[in-house]
């Protein structure tokens, strides 16, 4: 009985040697100009990546895995990263998902070729007590009428804010190719991923500068990460291939 070889695969490239320095277990399966980096895989380890509990160091690791393998490539080559935890069933699968996904991932390697991905969330908490003046000394009306004052003072430094942020917001979008909003937790007013050309890169961050200056100055904090492969921009359809 001959046995399956299971395959995770970590990303879309082009098909030529590419140095990994990762050792000898990831290699590129190629079909036509693109290749498919795929490392030997033990299938187990995927199968319940929707219900493990996020605890278990095993997600993270598998997690940390993934991106490490998805970096390598993306220092030499560019790259689109496929999703985590995707296991084919072996060179025939690989080659089957480059053959229905050619296209389409041919024009996505291009249009990310020369771009990495940055990360900008700007975050702004009123603090729980910022709403209550000190009611010593105060007469009732006074102590209503300073509360008054201090919500409309409050408001009108979020309305500063998210009106910065929102400049912010369409500066960096004339310096990037493309960008995609975040889930924004609470208290977080921007979350967005940027996809930026190298060569404009020092430009965008000299915009975040500029502007964090002014949100920093109003209470706010702005974070940026990155550079990354281009996770948040890859948008490649498997067809049925995978396994999982």
């Amino acid at each position: 009985m001959s046995t399956r070889n299971w395959l995770c695969a970590y990303a879309i490239t082009r098909n030529r040697p590419t140095e990994l320095d990762l050792g000898p277990a990831p290699r590129l399966i190629g079909y036509r100009d693109l290749g498919v980096v795929v490392a030997e895989a033990e299938p187990a380890r995927f199968e319940s990546l929707d219900t493990v509990d996020p605890v278990d160091g095993t997600l993270a690791e598998l997690a940390r895995e993934h991106d490490a393998v998805v970096r390598a490539v993306f220092r030499h080559e560019p790259v689109l990263p496929l999703r985590f935890g995707t296991v084919l069933d072996g060179e025939g699968s690989v080659r089957r998902l480059l053959e229905v996904a050619y296209d389409q991932a041919r024009n996505c390697l291009d249009e990310v070729e020369g771009h990495r991905e940055w990360g900008v969330r700007v975050r702004h908490t009123e603090p729980a007590a910022a709403s209550r003046p000190d009611a010593a000394g105060l007469t009732g009306t006074q102590y209503l009428v300073r509360r008054r004052e201090r919500l409309k003072a409050i408001q009108r430094a979020r309305e500063d804010i998210v009106g910065a942020a929102g400049r912010l917001e369409d500066a960096l979008r004339r310096h990037a190719a493309d960008s995609v909003g975040r889930a924004r937790p609470h208290g977080v007013l921007v979350n967005t991923a940027y996809l930026v050309e190298t060569g404009r890169e020092a430009a965008f961050h000299a915009e975040v500068e500029w502007f964090a200056r002014e949100l920093r100055a109003a209470g706010a904090t702005v974070e940026t990460t990155g550079p990354w492969p281009p996770y948040s921009f890859t948008d490649v359809e498997l067809g049925a291939v995978a396994h999982g």
